[in-house]
């Protein structure tokens, strides 16, 4: 009976330690490929930080992976060791610290495109309103979707010194085949009851992209 008791605490005490990984002092010498007494000059080095040391039955070092990745990162200091060697012992932990620092980059980079959004916003939404109007807009309401602290009779002096309007503020020809500008006709009544016919100046799609970017440009200037 009592030997089937201290066979059953020894199957126990094997079964415990197979639970947690060992690597030896020979062992992680041949995976970072440098002598042994290089792995003892970093065990001496790391002696405050490592903690207790396990043993096997030489003598010799015994290593847990915790304590195998602090050894193997004194010895990068010192060795210029390739990733297939790094590779070699790469632990639990040393991945949690990967996988964490791969999730500080991936929000870094995504509150720098939240910002990259917040930039194109404004123009979204002049891109909405031109895309929303109708075929042209006056040049009253074009001064409104640009919103540039410009009213409609500075927007038509600008067009004019510009040399894009005519003094009687119809484009010239060239901006109008250009697909920037409509003229169109309009009737009036004047008091006497006749019927009289004026000229206005629309201004397309084409046309209000380009005045934003006069308006730009003389901002610069």
């Amino acid at each position: 009976m009592n030997d089937l008791m201290l066979s059953e605490e020894t199957a126990l005490d094997v079964n415990i330690q197979r639970e947690e990984s060992f690597m030896s002092t020979s062992e992680l010498a041949e995976a970072l490929d440098v002598g042994e007494s290089t792995v003892k000059r970093a065990v001496e080095e790391l002696r405050p930080v490592l903690g207790g040391l396990s043993r096997n039955k030489q003598g010799g070092y015994l290593f847990t992976e915790t304590q195998a990745t602090q050894i193997k990162q004194e010895i990068q200091k010192h060795h210029n060791l390739s990733s297939r060697q790094i590779d070699k012992v790469s632990t639990e932990q040393e991945e949690n610290q990967m996988i964490a620092q791969a999730f500080t980059i991936l929000q870094r980079r995504l509150t720098e495109a939240q910002k990259e959004v917040e930039k194109l916003k404004p123009a979204a939404a002049f891109a909405y309103q031109i895309c929303s109007s109708k075929d042209a807009i006056d040049i009253g309401n074009c001064a409104k979707v640009l919103n540039r602290n410009i009213g409609r009779n500075r927007l038509f002096e600008l067009l004019r010194n510009k040399k894009i309007l005519q003094p009687d503020n119809i484009p010239y020809q060239k901006y109008i085949d250009a697909g920037y500008f409509r003229v169109i006709e309009t009737k009036y009544v004047i008091p006497s009851g006749e019927t009289k016919i004026s000229l206005k100046t629309l201004v397309l799609q084409k046309g209000v992209a380009y005045i934003n970017k006069l308006l730009k440009e003389a901002v610069n200037d």
